[in-house]
């Protein structure tokens, strides 16, 4: 990859500058993270608190550590997307910061998200709905941010990033594309059935289960040449 040169076009601190976005974007990503845990409180325990009373709470807690596990990875993926992006960008615009700010709006709300969809299963079913559909709806807009943000940066202005190549980007399209419909189907299905709604994700495990039979292919093929 070439390095750009200083011109009277691009300020002395131009390259400075896109890594100060960089910089705040992988901050904003490193605390919502980091808030996930706040809600993972120790059991409560008192002096004649029994060893099985303890792992019980710890038990009690099983779908808290589901919920914390499951928004990491989403956290990170978007994350790794974001990432990906940001080694191609050598300039910006106001167009490209306002949008990647949109882009960290949905994560900043991935805590809160989280917190509800685990508080809700000592609720009623009323209230594990919302927060499942409010959980689904913050990742499609994070979904959806995050190709906007893509879009302006590889499509739109071009000119401010470097090139990425054809198979890249349909890779990193194809990705977003599959985890945006899928949550979208997982929503769209609840309004008919809660319980059914699970079959929304089968876009995103059929894709996951192809890459994987396709680097298990390429990899056999390569094997088989040397």
């Amino acid at each position: 990859m070439t390095q750009l040169k200083h011109t009277p076009q691009l300020h002395p601190k131009q390259d400075f500058q896109v890594e100060r976005i960089a910089f705040f974007s992988d901050a904003v990503y490193a605390i919502a993270i980091t808030l996930l845990v706040i809600e993972f409180r120790p059991p409560h325990m008192e002096k004649d608190s029994t060893v099985e009373e303890i792992w019980h709470q710890l038990v009690e807690m099983r779908y808290l550590f589901f919920a914390i596990v499951f928004s990491f990875f989403l956290i990170v993926t978007y994350w790794m997307r974001h990432h990906s992006l940001f080694k191609h960008i050598h300039n910006y615009n106001k167009q490209i910061v306002i949008a990647n700010m949109v882009s960290l709006f949905p994560i900043i709300f991935f805590p809160f998200t989280t917190s509800f969809f685990y508080e809700s299963n000592h609720a009623g079913i009323g209230a594990s709905i919302v927060a499942f559909r409010l959980f689904l709806v913050n990742n499609i807009l994070a979904g959806l941010s995050t190709y906007v943000f893509y879009w302006l940066v590889i499509k739109k202005y071009k000119q401010l990033s470097y090139e990425m190549d054809k198979d890249e980007m349909t890779q990193f399209e194809v990705r977003l594309g599959v985890m945006a419909i899928s949550f979208l189907l997982v929503l769209v299905i609840s309004f008919f059935s809660f319980k059914a709604s699970i079959w929304g994700v089968l876009p995103l495990a059929g894709y996951n289960l192809y890459q994987k039979y396709s680097k298990r292919k390429n990899k056999t093929t390569e094997s088989h040449a040397k």
